[in-house]
């Protein structure tokens, strides 16, 4: 079996992680498993369940070996000169980020768009709000909620729409427990969904990452529902449950390339003072500066209000990918 010193395949800082190599580190971590498991099954000695006879820890070769190369494939960005980082960018206020990957990465950056979803902060509907969000945790029966605005007379109803209906919209969402592995979260099966949550938002909003404001993420009904019950991580995985948790945040970037080399400039020039811009600068190979240089547009309704407000100084949320 490897060891530390000895990785499936060698690589070197810089070197490009391919597909084949995606392929064979699963394929090898698979050996190893079917291998450690044949010998802990021919070791023993008694078998208090003939049914069990072929299980380690009550799994089957195929259930580790699916396990393990899940948490294996979550590990791998960590130890690849990969960085996710997230920020709030405000006009002419320059982030400094010592990322300490000892080269120039590539940087690439996402605006995080804000999305509308319903928070919960207690199980009765008073407790609900519909706002706009960058990060959510929901369940998968959560595809659609509704929301009745009783600020205004007579009150409406309408239906948010978590992940979208239509097929051609492919959804956002991240397992929960996938977030967890990338963000270093430790948990036990006793340990309450309630406890993880709070542990996950620590993390996520640690290290290189900025906080967030505490409107620009929650939970869902579901989710209050369910911490409020205390329920167990164990309780959840046993009832499947644990499946259908979700992180949805939403990433974009629009790159505009002009028609021809001789297209109308002027119209080019009109087109991207329109963005928000942002600029990234190496300063050594550990650290690269990001400044927003002009106010970011916010997502306004038919009417071209606003449709949330606005904080003063405007930020732009953005996910920056760094990779050597």
């Amino acid at each position: 079996m490897p060891t530390e010193t000895e990785p499936y395949i060698p690589r070197n800082p810089g070197d490009l992680i391919t597909a084949e190599d995606w392929n064979d580190v699963q394929e090898k971590i698979k050996e190893d498993i079917a291998k450690q498991v044949k010998e802990a099954v021919d070791a023993k000695t008694s078998v208090a369940n003939a049914d069990n006879a072929a299980k380690l820890e009550n799994k089957s070769a195929t259930e580790l070996e699916d396990e393990t190369v899940e948490k294996a494939l979550a590990v791998l960005p960590t130890r690849t000169g990969y960085k996710m980082i997230f920020k709030r960018l405000t006009k002419d206020d320059e982030k400094v980020i010592k990322h300490e990957l000892k080269a120039c990465p590539l940087v690439d950056v996402y605006q995080l768009d804000y999305f509308e979803v319903i928070c919960a902060t207690g199980e009765d509907k008073a407790d609900q709000s519909d706002v706009f969000v960058n990060f959510y945790l929901y369940n998968s029966r959560e595809q659609k909620l509704k929301w009745t605005d009783t600020s205004v007379t007579p009150s409406v109803t309408k239906t948010i729409e978590i992940e979208s209906a239509d097929p051609k919209h492919h959804p956002f969402k991240i397992s929960f427990g996938a977030m967890l592995d990338l963000f270093g979260v430790k948990y036990t099966d006793t340990q309450s969904l309630d406890d993880l949550e709070t542990d996950f938002w620590k993390a996520f909003f640690s290290g290189l990452n900025d906080e967030f404001d505490e409107d620009q993420y929650c939970h869902s009904p579901w989710f209050e529902k369910c911490c409020g019950e205390k329920r167990s991580v164990k309780t959840l995985k046993d009832s499947g449950a644990w499946d259908d948790i979700w992180f949805q945040m939403r990433p974009r970037k629009v790159v505009h390339f002009p028609k021809t080399p001789i297209d109308d400039f002027a119209t080019v020039t009109a087109l991207s003072s329109a963005q928000a811009d942002v600029q990234v600068v190496h300063f050594d190979f550990d650290t690269i500066g990001v400044q927003l240089l002009g106010d970011p547009v916010y997502p306004v309704n038919q009417d071209g209000n606003p449709l949330f407000d606005i904080t003063s100084p405007k930020e732009l949320k953005v996910m920056l990918l760094l990779k050597v």
